[in-house]
């Protein structure tokens, strides 16, 4: 079965040298990996979902990130929508 599709969530502006901004994900399954990519490139390691919302962490790096879901190599799901994160 594929992974539910799920709104990625976050984003947004911060002041250079601050602290960032945090990416998270609108709920998520339980068996599923949530993986966070930034410009189509692996960030960190895929989460295991939790069965509710959560969050990847607070990011710096500019750019439009993206999540991908898998439960297993073959059965995967691009999560809807996008964060895009800013340095003002």
């Amino acid at each position: 079965v594929t992974p539910t599709a799920f709104a990625v969530t976050g984003g947004g502006g911060y002041c250079a040298g601050g602290s960032g901004v945090a990416i998270g994900l609108s709920g998520s399954e339980t068996g599923v990996n949530y993986q966070l990519k930034l410009n189509n490139t692996n960030v960190g390691s895929a989460v295991s979902g939790t069965g509710s919302a959560f969050s990847f962490g607070t990011f710096t790096t500019a750019g439009t990130y993206t999540v991908v879901a898998s439960r297993s190599e073959t059965c995967t799901a691009n999560m809807t929508g996008s964060a895009t994160v800013t340095v003002n």
